[in-house]
């Protein structure tokens, strides 16, 4: 799989994210009726990764948590910008499941934040909690 066919992946498994998120829709529901995709080496991965993001949501949530600013939550965040950061972070925190440089990591979700995040800060605010994580991962 190329590098844009990734970073392609990784903003559908995003956009599924947000309407998980958003529209009360079951996992399942969300996977059989995601169309926006035509490549299915693509889509299969956007929806692996969907899927694994989707359970691991808590343990993802309680990281995120550690780096925002005081007094803000989770679900003070802009939706496409919680699932940007939900999915960058689950592959930080598994670099063996989805086999990609953390930094490519970081780079694709400031990238899709540049273009789908919901405020002109959404970059930047993710850019910065991607970073803290990676930080800390690197040196555990």
């Amino acid at each position: 799989m190329t590098n844009k066919q990734k970073r392609e992946a990784r903003l559908h498994a995003s956009i599924m994210l947000y309407q998980w998120d958003i529209g009360g829709l079951s996992e399942e529901e969300v996977v059989s009726s995601y169309s926006e995709c035509k490549d299915k080496e693509v889509l299969e991965r956007a929806k692996k990764l969907f899927l694994k993001v989707a359970k691991d949501t808590e343990k993802v949530d309680s990281v995120i948590k550690k780096y925002l600013k005081k007094g803000w939550t989770i679900e003070k965040l802009y939706p496409q910008d919680r699932a940007i950061l939900r999915l960058a972070v689950w592959e930080l925190l598994n670099p063996q499941e989805m086999q990609s440089p953390p930094l490519a990591i970081i780079n694709d979700a400031v990238e899709i934040a540049k273009s789908y995040g919901e405020s002109e800060k959404s970059p930047k605010l993710i850019n910065a909690i991607l970073d803290k994580v990676f930080r800390e991962r690197k040196s555990e």
